[in-house]
């Protein structure tokens, strides 16, 4: 398929361009765009300008820029040749595509498209690429928009890594992308499925474990013992297992004078994190 010029873009690059759902490109789009994609490329497809800026600032790698082929779409160009000029100009051209405006919003995850995708490839860690810092502990945590927000907070409260632990969903789908807000790029997101063996490590890091238990002390009585801490919450009905919980150094609850009788795993966590850091 022959190229076509789109906007004017710096360096007089000819974008590509995408006008059917045959296309071979836009099939392959369709299948990273997914979790069961993700799963077997390592890709995401994030969505919006402040998130794709965020990823790119972050150093993920950068495949593709997708634009719709209309005027959303050309305004967002406009913006990031003014914002990251740097970025347009070492692009290859058919990393910049233009979608025609109705197959860009099948592609798209939301109701009204902001005329900007990107599919990266995001930084990923491991238990070897553990530091020694405050942590959010994640295990079990089942709805990707809680795991979303959860990372949310933790950057809100200056949490440097994350760990996702167990069965927890995977912070990279749609959902939780759009829940996390573009903090996903500001931490060290840390996955493992042995949440035995990554709780040994951090204890070997010198990491003090803080499980959030309704049957544990007032969280503003504690005492704390080690330098840093990690805030451990677990599943949404269920809680921490009592097995995770004997792993922990103390457990800590949020008193609730009211009458509800819990909250939600990301609003507890984010009360938590709050008086920790005071």
């Amino acid at each position: 398929m022959q190229s076509l010029p789109l906007f004017h873009v710096q360096l007089e690059k000819i974008m590509r361009s995408i006008d059917s759902d045959k296309n071979d490109l836009y099939r392959k789009f369709v299948i990273q765009g997914s979790s069961r994609g993700f799963k077997k490329t390592n890709r995401i497809m994030i969505e919006g300008l402040r998130q794709i800026e965020e990823g790119l600032k972050a150093g993920a790698g950068l495949e593709y820029l997708v634009f719709s082929d209309d005027k959303k779409g050309e305004a967002i160009l406009a913006h990031l040749q003014q914002s990251l000029p740097e970025l347009i100009n070492r692009l290859e051209a058919d990393q910049l595509i233009r979608m025609r405006s109705d197959l860009f919003r099948r592609l798209s995850a939301t109701k009204t498209p902001q005329g900007v995708l990107a599919f990266l490839q995001p930084r990923r860690s491991g238990l070897d690429d553990i530091e020694e810092g405050d942590s959010l502990i994640i295990i079990d945590v089942q709805d990707p928009g809680n795991v979303g927000t959860l990372i949310r907070s933790a950057d809100a409260f200056d949490i440097r890594q994350v760990f996702l632990l167990g069965a927890s969903a995977s912070p990279w789908s749609e959902k939780g992308l759009r829940a996390a807000m573009g903090s996903i790029f500001h931490l060290k997101i840390i996955e493992e499925t042995d949440t035995y063996l990554a709780l040994t490590e951090l204890k070997k890091h010198e990491i003090e474990l803080l499980a959030l238990d309704i049957a544990g002390q007032d969280i503003r009585g504690l005492e704390r013992q080690k330098k840093y801490f990690g805030l451990l919450v677990g599943n949404e009905g269920n809680g921490l297992s009592e097995s995770f919980l004997n792993l922990s150094d103390q457990r800590i609850r949020i008193e609730m004078p009211g009458q509800a009788e819990s909250l939600n795993v990301a609003m507890a966590a984010s009360i938590a994190l709050y008086e920790l850091g005071r």
